[in-house]
């Protein structure tokens, strides 16, 4: 397969670095911004629990759903004529998103954000290896790039609780407007342009296929959390992972599949992937506790909430910057050992959360730990997922990793929330006699009813469900020690 370069302007490769960046930066964000405005806009737009579900999760599940594809979509049409078209979707949807009138306003805005959003990044990681030709400018430049990203996973807090204190909810949508803007501009001035003409047709009923499996299923996980068992939540996951084994067999017949799964069978490939898809379940699925913990649970402002999450921030940034550091001194593989182990140390400080003021401070050591630690792995296992690829097929395997770890990070809310809600629920009813809905429900009823007593049962049941999850994150940590270590053995 060849790529074609046609000409275009590309004036300083840092500064084209930095514009794709910039939309990378906003879509991590996006994925986990919604947790800290989540209580204000449950508040005022009064959802379901199966709503309130959908509004947290829908852009991430369509950012992982239609990654794969929208990669597809770039190699044809031209990976900076994609970057802008769906600049100005994602545009024009986080305005409409910002000024949603109903919880079902808010799902299909943040749906098409997320579709432009999966457009977006692996177009940007193909233009990337195009701008840094130089191996090792180009790791270089692909940590950066990965940098960004987990910057705004950790500042989404931060930046959503500011805009939320002196602003309505609705602001943090309006965050995507001047930066896709900006790269609506710039973008024809500062990147190249490149597509491979010899791509193929793209194979719609694929796309339509990996799309359909992964709704499916997520749909019937939410059904079971909002109403328990029933034949039609059960019926949903059965067709989900059908239609998914049937994507599998479609690529392994294509002549030219829409991705190419044969990278899974390289040396550790896969054990690297699941590494990767559990870390960011893990950290997806604890960032919507942080929000309601120390906002509700504790009764602390959006501001003040936010600003107990600077520090997790800080150790992001500087464990990022840390980890390529210690690994030009130190085997990369001990650096991955050492992040994942202070992920693990992480979640235990979830299992163990006090009661009181001081359960604050256990939450806040707990978000420093693992931020630290998935900052400091993360760039070393995209690096070896994508470096062992062919250099042909190094989009592909990007475009993979990509998709593990947005699904992975919408998985988390669905699976660790559901885990919380069961612990919830089962809590509160032992304390009050019954629980009906969700910790959401439960704490605006409280406020509501301005009691006092029903608050503090609900606070403790909440408070129950977060360390259940924590103790399930301690647990899901040992597997991924396990899956890393196996995978560093035959390289040692």
């Amino acid at each position: 397969m060849t790529t074609t370069s046609i000409p275009g302007p590309t004036r300083s490769p840092q500064l084209a670095l930095a514009l794709l960046s910039l939309p990378s930066l906003l879509i991590a964000i996006d994925i986990s911004v919604l947790g800290v405005a989540l209580p204000r806009m449950a508040a005022d737009l009064r959802p379901s629990p199966t709503e309130l579900l959908w509004m947290n999760d829908i852009y991430g599940f369509m950012v992982g759903g239609t990654m794969i594809t929208m990669g597809a979509v770039g190699d044809r049409i031209g990976r900076r004529r994609l970057i802008v078209i769906c600049a100005a979707v994602f545009a024009v949807a986080s305005a409409a998103a910002a000024f949603s009138t109903g919880p079902w306003m808010v799902i299909v805005t943040r749906a098409v954000m997320g579709i432009a959003g999966a457009a977006i990044m692996p177009a940007s990681m193909a233009l990337i290896g195009r701008l840094f030709p130089d191996p090792r400018r180009s790791v270089s430049a692909m940590g950066a790039y990965m940098t960004c990203f987990l910057v705004g996973m950790a500042v989404a807090p931060l930046v959503g609780g500011v805009m939320i204190e002196y602003w309505w909810w609705g602001s943090v949508f309006l965050l995507g407007v001047p930066v896709m803007l900006l790269t609506l501009v710039a973008a024809p001035r500062l990147l190249p342009e490149f597509r491979t003409p010899d791509a193929g047709r793209l194979d719609l009923p694929s796309a339509a296929l990996c799309l359909s499996s992964i709704l499916l299923v997520v749909a019937a996980l939410k059904m079971i959390v909002s109403s328990g068992w029933s034949w039609q939540p059960v019926v949903a996951a059965v067709v989900g992972v059908g239609l998914g084994a049937v994507f599998v067999r479609r690529q392994h017949t294509l002549d030219d599949p829409l991705v190419d799964l044969s990278l899974l069978r390289r040396p550790g490939a896969a054990r690297v992937m699941w590494v990767l898809f559990l870390t960011a379940l893990l950290m997806g699925g604890t960032s919507i506790f942080w929000a309601f913990y120390l906002q509700s649970a504790q009764e602390l402002s959006p501001l003040r909430a936010a600003l107990w999450l600077v520090p997790s921030t800080i150790a992001m940034i500087v464990a990022s910057n840390l980890g390529p550091w210690l690994g030009r001194h130190v085997p990369p593989s001990r650096v991955v050992l050492g992040g994942l182990l202070m992920m693990a140390a992480g979640f235990l400080s979830y299992a163990l959360i006090p009661a009181g003021r001081s359960g604050i401070l256990a939450v806040v050591c707990g978000a420093v730990l693992a931020t630290a630690g998935v900052g400091a792995a993360f760039p070393f296992l995209m690096n070896d997922l994508i470096s062992h690829a062919p250099q042909e097929r190094a989009g592909s395997a990007a475009s993979l990793a990509q998709t593990a770890n947005e699904i992975g990070i919408a998985m988390g809310l669905v699976v660790l929330g559901s885990i919380g809600t069961v612990v919830y629920r089962s809590r509160l009813t032992a304390s009050t006699g019954h629980a009906d809905g969700s910790w959401v429900d439960g704490f605006r009823a409280a406020g509501t009813r301005h009691d006092a007593a029903l608050l503090h049962h609900v606070q403790d049941a909440f408070t129950s469900g977060f360390r259940v999850v924590g103790v399930f994150g301690v647990a899901v940590m040992v597997v991924v020690l396990a899956l890393h270590l196996a995978r560093s053995r035959p390289a040692a």
